[in-house]
C-alpha cells in the first residue's frame, strides 16, 4: 500500500489548490492529460493501479495523504473516482 498512497498523494498534489474538486467542470479529463504528458510509462502504470486501489476504497482517509488538503476525504474520494473512469481504470 505504500507505493500506492505515494502515487495517489503525486495525483492529489496537482489538486492541492483547487477550490472545488467535484464541481469543477473537467478537471478530472484535465488532470488526466497533464499527468500524462508529466510522467513516464512506469509511473503512469503506478499511477492506473492506484486509483484502481483507491475506487475500492471509498473509507479511506484520503486527507491524511496530504496535511493542508482543504478537501474532505468523501471528495477527494469522488475526484479520484472521476479521474479513475477518465483514465479507464474505473
Amino acid at each position: 500500500m505504500a507505493t500506492s498512497t505515494q502515487t495517489l498523494r503525486l495525483v492529489l498534489y496537482r489538486i492541492l489548490f483547487t477550490h472545488e474538486v467535484t464541481d469543477f467542470a473537467g478537471l478530472a479529463e484535465t488532470q488526466a492529460s497533464l499527468i500524462r504528458q508529466s510522467h513516464d510509462d512506469d509511473t503512469l502504470e503506478h499511477i492506473a493501479a492506484a486509483l484502481t486501489w483507491a475506487t475500492n476504497h471509498p473509507n479511506f482517509d484520503y486527507q491524511s495523504l496530504l496535511p493542508y488538503m482543504p478537501h474532505s476525504s468523501a471528495r477527494l474520494y469522488d475526484y479520484l473516482c472521476k479521474l479513475a473512469r477518465v483514465w479507464g481504470v474505473g
